[in-house]
């Protein structure tokens, strides 16, 4: 074919393409019409249903018989339920969720028609699949709201209390100063321990308190130091006896005790 011959048909193809996709612009409007309210804008479901509709026209194969309304249709519908999926929720679900979840609406809505209660057994069942795939997409498909969402009303135009004010925060380990307590009173004995005790008995008090290990009983620290065992819990009780005397002096009862 020659170029001019070639540049023409193409023009032609743009032309023709053209006319198709503004002839049916309002099949576009009156499917995404059906879709509004549920969460997405309208301008990105007519978007959707627009690049849906480019695709069919692209697709179309008149030879087959079908009017090119009838065909494109259903691209329409798909481009139109891609952008409410990806643009309806904060959070992105998957379309097969999506799906699943305009199953479970549907099964819902003949539940209450025959007078049974839509309960997670009874979709289920009317649905022919495990509760388990249920439980997951109704839950899901709960909102999101925002922590920073004032709780009330705001009377005098002055932000008011937050959700992020009313959780609170089960983790331990996401306190900064969890962990604080319990590395300086460690800090605090081995002073003690230090300062009050001579070598074998904070021997055998971090043997037996494990404090550096685990812990042992009198009979084998006596193992260890080659002491009988009585003589080491003598020992370990007079040792304890000074860092009581100790930690009174320094103030630190109620550590010792907590401890």
């Amino acid at each position: 074919m020659p170029r001019t011959d070639l540049q023409s048909t193409l023009i032609e193809c743009s032309l023709a393409r053209e006319r198709l996709s503004m002839s049916n612009v309002r099949l576009v409007m009156s499917i995404a019409q059906r879709y509004d309210n549920m969460g997405a804008e309208m301008a990105d479901l007519v978007q959707g249903g627009l690049i849906g509709l480019l695709r069919g026209i692209e697709k179309f194969d008149p030879s087959k018989g079908y009017k090119i309304s009838t065909y494109v249709y259903w691209w329409i519908r798909q481009g139109v339920s891609r952008t409410l999926v990806e643009n309806s929720r904060t959070l992105r679900l998957p379309t097969h969720l999506h799906e699943r979840l305009g199953l479970i609406r549907n099964a819902k809505m003949r539940l209450e028609e025959k007078g049974i209660t839509p309960s997670v057994n009874n979709i289920a069942a009317s649905l022919n699949m495990s509760q388990k795939k249920v439980r997951n997409a109704t839950e899901a498909s709960s909102k999101v709201y925002s922590l920073d969402r004032e709780v009330f009303p705001s009377l005098n135009g002055l932000p008011g209390a937050t959700l992020h004010s009313y959780i609170a925060d089960n983790h331990l380990e996401n306190n900064p100063w969890h962990g604080v307590d319990t590395w300086a009173l460690k800090d605090e004995v081995n002073n003690l321990i230090s300062s009050s005790l001579r070598e074998r008995e904070r021997e055998i008090i971090r043997l037996y308190y494990g404090l550096d290990s685990e812990c042992l009983t009198w009979e084998d620290i006596s193992k260890r130091i080659g002491l009988s065992r009585e003589r080491v819990r003598q020992v370990g009780l007079v040792a304890l006896e000074k860092l009581k005397h100790a930690a009174r002096k320094r103030r630190l009862d109620a550590m010792l005790i907590k401890q």
